[in-house]
């Protein structure tokens, strides 16, 4: 199945479930953004049902048009019955979603072990 080239994301394939980094530390330009949004969405195609982690570890600014890709994305995975969760956020990335509430919409874990522990029991 080869990998796709990305220009904002980088994935890896882990125990059957799609981790997925970003590559810019500060996910804010918008025309990156759209990007980003179009290259997550592929990634809803590729295996179904869909489990994926975004794993933020290297993130330390993530606009809130970025977090609506996620939602987007969150919103696809389950359509196709498939799970999302998110982990390694540093604190002031994981005070942005608790801001917004969006820390019940979405799964998150401290690490992308429990991440992936948590996928694979579903």
């Amino acid at each position: 199945m080869g990998h796709k080239h990305y220009q904002c994301i980088r994935t890896q394939d882990v125990d059957g479930v799609t981790v997925v980094h970003f590559l810019d530390d500060k996910v804010m330009d918008p025309a990156r953004i759209e990007q980003l949004g179009s290259e997550l969405n592929t990634l809803t195609d590729e295996s179904l049902p869909p489990k994926l982690i975004v794993n933020f570890s290297d993130v330390k600014f993530f606009s809130s048009a970025a977090i609506n890709k996620l939602i987007v994305l969150e919103k696809r995975v389950k359509e196709k019955g498939g799970q999302t969760r998110l982990s390694n956020l540093r604190p002031e990335v994981r005070d942005l979603f608790g801001f917004t509430h969006l820390d019940s919409l979405f799964r998150i874990h401290d690490s992308q072990e429990d991440a992936v522990l948590d996928l694979k029991q579903k």
